[in-house]
């Protein structure tokens, strides 16, 4: 709570004396804390990506001032996201890494998201991995197949109704027919994989393919204890060939291009940004850090032992696939959102 306020008083402060046209090398210089927010608990996959690049972010900002990670959980991310539009600085001196599910829950619950920001609007610094996504189930459940799960009702966890997992569910249901119940409330991944040990789930979707998550899967399919479900990617994991995609069981055009809205959706990954309105030069200054610090040996080699899977995508690119999203035919959103609409 002591670090929160902390964050909420320097946003006091930015309010109160807007950013002044400071040049970006004198800003960071002159700088020496900044602020790094992540919407995962301790240990989950987005803060363990959150530190590694925050160690690194500041050995290419000029000064090299130190980024504290802060952890602000709520609503599956939502808080976070809400938290730096309308709260944060707006001087480049507050950042983070936020769900991948977030910047476009506006456009999946329209008036019923509980967002309160414009995604196309945020300071689109980059994103550290080109995301697919997962079923999985407890290897001791009855539900083996999708077949299986349109026979039996079965529990996936979630940690809000407006992320990913849990939209993955409403979505699966509705296109393939399947008896999937989320259950919402887990305060990140790693609790929901041990509700999964303790049989109070039978599985979650994991909206990512790259972090701790994957390897924790890996090792718990090696151990017979877990196994896949379904793929929400493009293609087939090469390492998972035998485990259908959401496209192999889907024909019809118009879900088709349901499901492909969503896979580009999830491509934006591990989504680094900042708040609207930042002087241009001081985003400049954040993309270029990220970059050189993504394509660092000694950050990669450190991913590596993390078991952290790296695939960057820079500020530009990332920007231009959330406008382009935002450019969806109003039609297909329509569809979307009654498909996927929170009714619990």
């Amino acid at each position: 709570m002591r670090r929160l306020f902390g964050v909420a008083a320097i946003a006091f402060v930015s309010v109160a004396a807007p950013a002044q046209a400071q040049p970006a090398d004198e800003f960071f210089r002159n700088k020496r804390e900044l602020i790094f927010i992540t919407s995962s608990n301790v240990g989950g996959g987005y803060d363990s990506y959150s530190r590694l690049l925050a160690r690194y972010l500041t050995k290419y900002l000029p000064g090299n001032p130190r980024y504290v990670v802060q952890n602000m959980l709520g609503g599956g991310g939502i808080r976070a996201a809400n938290f730096l539009y309308n709260v944060a600085p707006k001087d480049g001196s507050v950042i983070g890494l936020i769900d991948r599910g977030m910047p476009t829950a506006p456009l999946l619950y329209g008036d019923k998201s509980q967002a309160r920001f414009e995604a196309v609007k945020y300071a689109w610094i980059g994103s550290l991995m080109r995301e697919t996504g997962m079923g999985v189930v407890a290897a001791r459940s009855r539900v083996k197949s999708i077949e299986d799960a349109k026979v039996h009702q079965i529990h996936f966890g979630a940690t809000g109704p407006e992320t990913d997992p849990a939209m993955y569910a409403r979505l699966v249901n509705e296109l393939v027919g399947t008896r999937i119940r989320v259950i919402n409330g887990y305060k990140g991944q790693p609790e929901q994989f041990q509700a999964v040990e303790r049989g109070e789930l039978d599985g979650l979707f994991m909206s990512g393919w790259s972090g701790p998550g994957r390897a924790y899967v890996r090792d718990q399919i090696g151990r017979d204890q877990m196994r896949l479900l379904v793929q929400m990617a493009p293609t087939r994991d090469p390492d998972h060939k035998e485990t259908p995609t959401l496209l192999d069981l889907v024909s019809a055009p118009e879900d088709r291009a349901i499901v492909e809205l969503q896979l580009d959706r999830v491509a934006i990954g591990r989504p680094v940004i900042g708040p609207p309105d930042v002087p241009a030069d001081r985003i400049a200054m954040l993309r270029v850090a990220f970059n050189m610090a993504v394509a660092d040996p000694e950050f990669l080699k450190e991913a590596s032992l993390q078991r952290l899977a790296i695939d960057p995508m820079n500020g530009n690119d990332a920007e231009d696939l959330i406008n382009r999203l935002y450019r969806t035919p109003a039609p297909v959103i329509d569809r979307l959102r009654k498909i996927v609409q929170v009714t619990e």
